[in-house]
C-alpha cells in the first residue's frame, strides 16, 4: 500500500516569483512586437523609396498591433523592477512606518487603476469581438478584435504584478528575499531604499 504525502500549497514567495517571471517573458513578447513593428516600417520605407510602392497595411498592423503589444507588455515589468517614472519628494523625507505606510496606499492606487483598466479594457474587448471588430487596410480590412483581447490579458497581468509589488510592500521579507550579502533581491527606490 502506498501512502500518498499531501502536497505543500505554493508558498507566497513562489506566487510572487512566478508573477514577476511571468512579467519577465511578457517583456519578451514586447520585445519581438517592437522588432517587428521596425521591421515593418523599415519594409514600409524601404519599399517606398526604393520601388514607389508602399506596403498594404503597414501603418495599421503597426497602430492597431505592435504599438499595443510593445507598450503593455512592457508595464508589467517595469512595474516588477519598480522602473515606473514616480515623483517621491515626500516618500524620500519620510522614514520607517510613515514611509512604507505612503508608498503602499501609492501602490495600493496603482492596483486599483490597473484594475480599472483590466475592467474597461474588457468591457470593449467584449463588444468589439461581438461586432468582430475591424479598420480599413488598402483594399481589404485588418481585424482588431483579437489585440484587444490581448490588452485585457496585458493589464490583467499589469494587476496581477502591481498586486505583488504591493505585498512585497507590505511584507518585505516575504515576496523578495535577503540574497545573503545583506541586499535584497528586490526593487529599490532612487537612493537605494526598498520599495
Amino acid at each position: 500500500m502506498t501512502k500518498t504525502i499531501p502536497r505543500r500549497p505554493r508558498s507566497a514567495r513562489n506566487i510572487l516569483n512566478a508573477i514577476g517571471a511571468g512579467s519577465s517573458a511578457l517583456l519578451t513578447v514586447s520585445g519581438i512586437a517592437l522588432v517587428a513593428m521596425v521591421l515593418i516600417v523599415a519594409g514600409d520605407v524601404l519599399m517606398r523609396n526604393v520601388f514607389g510602392v508602399a506596403v498594404t497595411g503597414a501603418a495599421e498592423y503597426v497602430s492597431q498591433w505592435m504599438m499595443p503589444a510593445t507598450v503593455l507588455f512592457a508595464l508589467a515589468f517595469t512595474e516588477w523592477k519598480n522602473d515606473h517614472i514616480r515623483v517621491t519628494i515626500v516618500e524620500d523625507s519620510l522614514r520607517g512606518g510613515p514611509r512604507q505606510v505612503l508608498a503602499g496606499l501609492g501602490q495600493l492606487v496603482s492596483v486599483v487603476i490597473s484594475a480599472i483598466l483590466a475592467w474597461s479594457s474588457l468591457e470593449l474587448a467584449i463588444s468589439s469581438t461581438a461586432i468582430g471588430e475591424t479598420v480599413p487596410m488598402g483594399t481589404g480590412v485588418l481585424a482588431v478584435w483579437p489585440i484587444k483581447l490581448i490588452i485585457v490579458a496585458a493589464w490583467i497581468w499589469m494587476t496581477a504584478q502591481a498586486l505583488a509589488h504591493l505585498v512585497a510592500i507590505v511584507f518585505p521579507g516575504l515576496a523578495y528575499p535577503e540574497t545573503g550579502d545583506g541586499s535584497a533581491d528586490h526593487p529599490t527606490t532612487e537612493g537605494g531604499a526598498h520599495a
